[in-house]
């Protein structure tokens, strides 16, 4: 056996070998695009990413951020989570603690052997309750994925992810509204290759999954504009 394929059986070995991934947004799904994909009962995922400029909406789409979150499930259908924005190399005192955003996530049909799994979701939960020049990532939207496995050593996983999203509710920006969805293609069930359309834009990605609890995650906004992120998750 080559050295090659020793490291590559190891990598195998400590690597997860079914978990969902979050985005850059900290909610399960592909790079940017969410999924209904939900986190296995109970874990809880804490993270942090670099988010370039041309996403990054509170500071008006002119400063880079990183953008610290922790989402949790609870049951086997919903999913919960905060992120907070912070401008990188922001030189005024106005920014506080940074934007927050709450999201909440509800799966109501479970993926089947025909039947993908569908889910309704709203980030910056907030915008309800009005508020409009406050609320810079809202994102009301129903997504359904479906899942294919090849029986290919190699590429073990297709999954197939599309959805529609609104601005119905009053906010300063949105995320994801209109026709959005993606491909994700999953490697040795630890290597992942992303791309997407998220109702603007066309991005990429690529996600590595390591030692049952780590996640790294590094694309391209628009094709051209680098983001990423390293995510560690834990059951309670």
């Amino acid at each position: 056996m080559t050295i090659k394929k020793i490291l590559l059986l190891l990598l195998i070995i400590l690597c997860v070998q079914k978990s969902n991934a979050q985005t850059l947004e900290g909610t399960s799904g592909l790079f940017f695009v969410p999924s209904a994909e939900i986190q296995a009962d109970k874990q809880v995922n804490v993270g942090a990413s670099f988010v370039n400029r041309s996403l990054v909406s509170f500071g008006g789409f002119v400063k880079d951020a990183y953008t610290p979150y922790i989402t949790m499930s609870y049951l086997p259908f919903a999913e919960f989570g905060v992120k907070v924005t912070r401008l990188i190399n922001h030189k005024s005192y106005g920014q506080g603690i940074g934007d927050r955003t709450f999201s909440i996530r509800v799966r109501f049909i479970d993926e089947k052997e025909i039947v993908p799994a569908i889910l309704v979701g709203l980030h910056d939960v907030l915008t309800v309750f009005g508020g409009t020049e406050a609320i810079h990532n809202n994102a009301l939207y129903i997504v359904a994925s479906k899942n294919y496995k090849t029986g290919w050593k190699a590429l073990d996983n297709i999954m197939l992810n599309g959805g529609y999203g609104s601005d119905i509710l009053d906010a300063a920006n949105y995320n994801f509204v209109g026709v959005f969805g993606g491909v994700l293609f999953r490697f040795y069930s630890i290597f992942e290759l992303m791309t997407e359309y998220d109702g603007k834009y066309t991005n990429s990605g690529i996600r590595l999954k390591l030692f049952n609890h780590i996640s790294l995650i590094a694309g391209a906004l628009r094709l051209k504009h680098f983001s990423g992120g390293l995510s560690f998750n834990f059951i309670l």
